[in-house]
């Protein structure tokens, strides 16, 4: 029966140890396509270099998309209720093309006058989630130990690990309920300290690796979202006030949580 137990502890930590997750910069970017094509998307040689013309019409088919993708981040934060200024876009969004590629080309020389390339474009364009950023980088390390100490698997849930937190939450309460029903039908201290054994001891195990877990876990997402702030060369200094709410929120006396 003991090794029976001990069988179920070692599963449910292998099964934590499986679905552990980490920061992706993904997580904090969207990303959608652009695509220009040959009438914006142009250039010109004034030696009639074609490579000097064809990367003249790729300089011209970024700026576009940059600004066409500027128009379409305005236009999705109006189809979803919010509106994002024009201003926050250029200075906050930080667009920045991941990916261009060339699908189709051609060169014209008309009489008298330059070379000429036509391209046709298509670019991916990422930007920063900006409010969900700065939501998880203000983040702390003892705000994700906190909550793993008053609720097991609620500091991975702050941490955005939701699997790993429901991991980590039923397994504990799965042994302390097993141990408080052990523990009522002890009838001796014998069967009191098989039930502590078999039970409470790997309850405690199964808390004391959450709440390392989770604080390890900001540590290591700070770095994460660090090295994100670092790709797009933003701030984070800056009083940061959502334009939109993402969820309510509960205050309680030592911390505050959104669902």
């Amino acid at each position: 029966m003991k090794a029976k137990k001990i069988n179920i502890f070692v599963a449910c930590m292998l099964a934590i140890v499986f679905v552990q997750t980490q920061i992706f910069g993904s997580e904090y970017t969207n990303s959608f396509t652009i695509r220009v094509t040959e009438d914006d998307a142009n250039g010109d040689s004034a030696t009639d270099d074609p490579v000097e013309a064809f990367n003249s019409a790729v300089e011209r088919a970024t700026k576009i998309g940059q600004t066409l993708a500027e128009s379409e981040i305005s236009a999705q934060s109006s189809v979803k209720d919010y509106v994002l200024e024009s201003s926050w876009i250029k200075q906050e969004a930080h667009v920045q093309v991941s990916d261009l590629q060339v699908m189709k080309y051609r060169f014209v020389k008309p009489q008298n006058d330059h070379l000429r390339a036509y391209l046709n474009v298509k670019m991916q364009m990422d930007y920063v989630d900006v409010p969900k950023f700065m939501e998880d980088y203000q983040k702390t390390v003892t705000g994700a130990a906190y909550r793993s100490m008053a609720v097991p698997g609620w500091g991975q849930f702050y941490n955005r690990q939701y699997m790993t937190g429901i991991l980590y939450g039923g397994a504990f309460w799965t042994f302390y309920l097993f141990f408080i029903s052990a523990a009522k039908s002890a009838t001796n201290s014998a069967d009191l300290t098989s039930a502590a054994l078999n039970f409470q001891l790997p309850a405690v195990i199964l808390w004391s690796f959450n709440v390392s877990e989770a604080a390890m876990s900001r540590i290591m997402g700070r770095q994460g979202l660090q090295n994100l702030q670092q790709a797009y060369q933003f701030k984070t200094s800056y009083g940061y006030e959502s334009q939109y709410e993402r969820a309510f929120k509960i205050d309680l006396l030592l911390y505050t949580f959104s669902f």
